[in-house]
């Protein structure tokens, strides 16, 4: 199968996967609406917004970058510990 084709077909499944999921999380609201329509407009409005200032934005980046540097340094340390492995091959007579 071409790539690109096996590529566009599984973002079309992708999206349709997605699809599905806000379809049936919509509908999940209609229904609790009918005996929390408090709690279920505290979800869908405003009320889950956080605005976050360059400060925070900052740290959180730092903080990322930092997990980012110790993750790469592990796994070279984890590639020097296991060195190369080479298959063994038998000769034959």
């Amino acid at each position: 199968m071409d790539p690109v084709l096996k590529r566009w077909l599984f973002e079309q499944w992708v999206g349709d996967r997605k699809d599905a999921a806000e379809l049936a999380k919509n509908h999940a609201y209609l229904l609790a609406s009918f005996d929390h329509p408090e709690a279920v407009k505290q979800l869908v409005g405003e009320g889950n917004v956080h605005m976050s200032t360059d400060e925070e934005f900052e740290e959180s980046s730092r903080m990322v970058r930092e997990m980012n540097l110790k993750t790469d340094n592990l796994l070279k340390q984890q590639k020097d510990k296991q060195g190369v492995r080479r298959k063994r091959r038998t000769l034959k007579e």
